[in-house]
Parts: C-alpha cells; sequence; structure tokens
C-alpha cells in the first residue's frame, strides 16, 4: 500500500501509525491543491491521509470541516472522517481497537491534536520543545523548506520522519544532526523573522494582514504574529503570498489562538474561492488575475 499525505506533523503521524501496522510500503507527500485539482495519480492502493478525497484511494483519513461539509461529501468511502483536532486522531482510534500496540502513540497523537488544533499557549510558541517543536519545523508554513543549504533537503528530512517516529521518540529525534541544523536554523530567524512581519503586516480593523508576494520570507511559526506589539489585538489573520512558480498566490485565513473571538468560518470562507480548511484556518490559491481582489474580499469578510 501507499500513504498519500501531507507532510506536516499530523500528516506524518497518520503515515508513521500505518507504518506500523505494516500498512505502507511507499510514501508520497501531497498539498491538497493538487489533489482537488487532480493531480495526483490515486489508486485503489492508495490510502489518503489529511487531505482531500479521491475516489479511486482504498482508504481515507482526513478531518477538514471544509470536506466534511461539503455538497459531493463521500458516503461509502472506507476510513474514517469526522471532525476532530488532526486527522492522526482518527488513524489512530480507527485502528486501536484491534491493535492495542498502537497504546504507544497515545501522548503523540494527544500533543499532534495540540499542534494541529493550534491549542497551544503563549509559552508553547515562543519557547516550543519535544512534540510541539517538532511540529512546527514539520509544518510547511514555518518555511524551512524555502531553505537549500541543509546537509540533507528539507524533503528529504520530512520523508524520513514516518519511520523514524516508529522507531525512536520525539526527543532522540530533534537529537539528530539533521534536526539540530533545523533546530538552530529556526532560532536564529525568529528575530529577523519579528522585524518582517512587522514591516510586511498591519492591522485593519479586527484583521491582521500581511503581503509578502515578492519577498523573501524568513523560517518562523505561523503563529508568530499573533504576539507582536500593534498586532497582538487582532482575532484574525490574512496573509498573501506567492504560489509555486508563481502560477498563482496563496492566500491564507487563520483566527488567533490568543484572541479567540472572531466568527468567520475560514474553511467555509476559503471554499468560496476553490479552497477549503477549518474553521479557524484555511487557505486557497487565486490565479494571478483574480489574487488581489479575492485578497481585498476576504480581508472584508473577516472584518466584525
Amino acid at each position: 500500500m501507499r500513504v498519500v499525505y501531507r507532510g506536516d506533523l499530523d500528516g506524518t503521524v497518520c503515515a508513521a501509525i500505518l507504518s506500523e501496522l505494516g500498512m505502507c510500503d511507499e510514501l508520497k507527500q501531497a498539498h491538497p491543491k493538487d489533489m482537488q485539482d487532480a493531480k495526483v495519480d490515486v489508486t485503489n492502493q492508495d490510502i489518503i491521509c489529511n487531505l482531500p478525497y479521491h475516489p479511486d484511494c482504498y482508504m481515507w483519513f482526513d478531518h477538514h470541516s471544509s470536506e466534511i461539509f461539503r455538497p459531493d461529501m463521500p458516503s461509502d468511502f472506507k476510513g474514517l472522517v469526522d471532525v476532530a483536532p488532526s486527522a492522526a486522531n482518527l488513524v489512530y482510534k480507527y485502528f486501536l481497537p484491534e491493535h492495542p500496540q498502537l497504546k504507544k502513540y497515545e501522548e503523540l497523537v494527544h500533543e499532534t491534536d495540540l499542534v494541529d488544533s493550534a491549542n497551544l499557549t503563549l509559552e508553547q510558541v515562543s519557547n516550543p520543545q519535544g512534540t510541539i517543536l517538532l511540529g512546527l519545523l514539520l509544518d510547511p508554513r514555518t518555511g524551512l523548506g524555502l531553505h537549500r543549504n541543509f546537509t540533507i533537503s528539507n524533503f528529504q528530512w520530512v520523508s524520513q520522519m514516518p519511520e523514524m517516529l516508529t522507531t525512536n521518540s520525539v526527543d532522540e529525534i530533534l537529537a539528530m544532526a539533521d534536526s539540530q541544523e533545523r533546530i538552530k536554523r529556526y532560532n536564529e530567524m525568529q528575530q529577523a523573522a519579528s522585524e518582517f512581519y512587522l514591516e510586511t503586516s498591519h492591522l485593519s480593523d479586527n484583521v491582521i494582514v500581511t503581503d509578502v508576494r515578492g519577498k523573501e520570507v524568513p523560517a518562523a511559526n505561523r503563529f508568530l504574529i499573533y504576539t507582536l506589539a500593534g498586532l497582538s489585538g487582532g482575532n484574525i489573520s490574512v496573509r498573501i503570498a506567492d504560489g509555486k512558480k508563481g502560477e498563482f498566490d496563496t492566500i491564507s485565513v487563520a483566527h488567533s489562538i490568543f484572541v479567540r473571538t472572531s466568527s468567520v468560518d475560514s474553511g467555509e470562507l476559503c471554499k468560496k474561492y476553490g479552497g477549503g480548511g477549518h474553521k479557524g484556518a484555511a487557505t486557497c490559491q487565486p490565479v494571478l488575475k483574480d489574487s488581489e481582489r479575492v485578497f481585498l474580499e476576504i480581508i472584508d469578510a473577516c472584518k466584525e
């Protein structure tokens, strides 16, 4: 079987559990948009985790509300799709009754829930440790994939992670040389990232607006912006960035994890523009000719 997954902590833990069960002979990382656009060849030998559905797959596990509540949500698939803090939570819950050996992943799944649902404290964001730190390093939105001068590429490092989690603790993984290289880079970039986001962001009513198009974005965890003076009063952020190969722009909408007062359903809002996600965080990728209009419309929709 092949596991098709998103290469963040949630998808990685899904793949690790399936590897533990002997259900993973091959791994393939994929982006949600590529799944939506049918750019990923899927067969009945594929298990999809933390990504949109494909009718040809063998099993499907997902927890994104934009998928669950879509009009054409399938009803006859094998797997588990439900509102949950993480897709890993669903994979774990689905297989645990018949595979009690998976109990060893209980704490890892719990911590994955915290990261993926952004249920973190200011201290955990400012000084991440353990699984929280690993989750931030793996998160594509942190931006380490844009750095090309690691000993091994970030894609290679991320690709190793599911198998490594079956044989090593998180602390052991973080102590490895390739992880330490990334931790050092991550820590070095935080001050530069704070300055960068203060220069590229402003508060428009309750909305933190960020435009990083055409800029070299420093690595930083996606929650940093909610801690910055002059921006921390916002309850929702809207960010626009260059998309892959300049073919589109990526717009991200996310609730502040410290000022939890926004009533906007980010997933439903982004779904109107061909994207999706959760109520608290979502993305869309409009074509370049539409991106400025969509960006302004989304900002307006997030205002109270």
